[in-house]
C-alpha cells in the first residue's frame, strides 16, 4: 500500500473546493500558537484480539507533529470521525495493544518512533528534533459509508465564543440549553470512499477537500 502524505502549514494548506459556509471562520492569518501536522490517509486494518471469535476492523490515521512556534505547548489532540449519515465516531483509547502493536509494526520503516495515543499527551517541546508520531484509531466505523470526514482538533490555540441562537431564556442555563459556545479552529480533512461496502478492503480513501474551520 502506497503512503499517502499530507502537510498542513501556513503555506501549504489548500483550502476545499466546496463552499465554506457563513458559520465563524478562522482568521486569515494565525492569530494563536499553531502545531504542524503531517498524516498518512486513513487505512483500515483487521486484528484479532484474545476473546474475540473473529478479527476486529479498524481504521487509523498515522501521524507527526511538531512545534516551530518557539515555545513549548500542551498537545491534547481529538480526532473524530463522522460518516455521510452523521455517525460520529471518536477515538478509543481502550483499544486492544495488540491493534497498537499491529499498526506500529505496518509502518515500522517508515515511523519507527510511533508511540501509542496515550502517549502523545503532553508537553510537546519546539523543534523538529521534537517531532512526535503517534497514530488515532477508530472502530465501530460504518462499513457502508460512503463519505467520511476526519476533524483534528487541538492544533491551534485560536478559539472565540458565540451566541447560540437556540438559548432559552425560560429554562435553566446548563449543557442541555447552554447560553453560548466556544469553537476551536479545527482541521477538517474530507474523503470519499469509492465502490461498495465489500470492496472497501482493496480501496483507498480518496482525500476530496481538506480546510481550517471553527467547530
Amino acid at each position: 500500500m502506497p503512503l499517502i502524505l499530507g502537510t498542513i502549514a501556513l503555506l501549504a494548506f489548500q483550502p476545499a473546493a466546496a463552499p465554506v459556509g457563513k458559520g465563524p471562520q478562522p482568521s486569515p492569518m494565525p492569530v494563536s500558537w499553531e502545531l504542524d501536522l503531517r498524516f498518512l490517509d486513513p487505512q483500515r486494518i483487521e486484528v484479532q484480539v484474545p476473546g474475540a471469535s473473529a478479527p476486529e476492523v479498524y481504521w487509523y490515521m498515522v501521524y507527526t507533529v511538531t512545534n516551530h512556534t518557539g515555545r513549548t505547548q500542551r498537545f491534547f489532540p481529538t480526532f473524530q470521525l463522522v460518516t455521510d449519515d452523521l455517525h460520529v465516531v471518536d477515538t478509543d483509547m481502550g483499544i486492544h495493544a495488540l491493534v497498537f502493536e499491529a499498526i506500529r509494526e505496518r509502518h515500522r520503516r517508515t515511523h519507527p518512533d510511533l508511540v501509542h495515543p496515550t502517549k502523545a499527551i503532553g508537553d510537546l517541546l519546539t523543534g523538529d528534533d521534537n517531532a512526535l508520531e503517534s497514530v488515532a484509531i477508530w472502530r465501530g466505523v460504518d462499513s457502508d459509508a460512503n463519505r467520511i470526514a476526519i476533524y483534528v482538533a487541538g492544533l491551534c490555540g485560536e478559539a472565540r465564543v458565540v451566541r447560540n441562537p437556540t438559548f432559552d431564556s425560560d429554562r435553566p442555563e446548563g449543557p442541555e440549553n447552554p447560553r453560548q459556545f466556544t469553537l476551536r479552529k479545527t482541521l477538517e480533512i474530507c474523503y470519499n470512499l469509492r465502490g461498495d461496502a465489500a470492496a472497501r478492503t482493496l480501496v483507498e480513501p480518496e482525500r476530496t477537500s481538506i480546510r481550517w474551520l471553527m467547530r
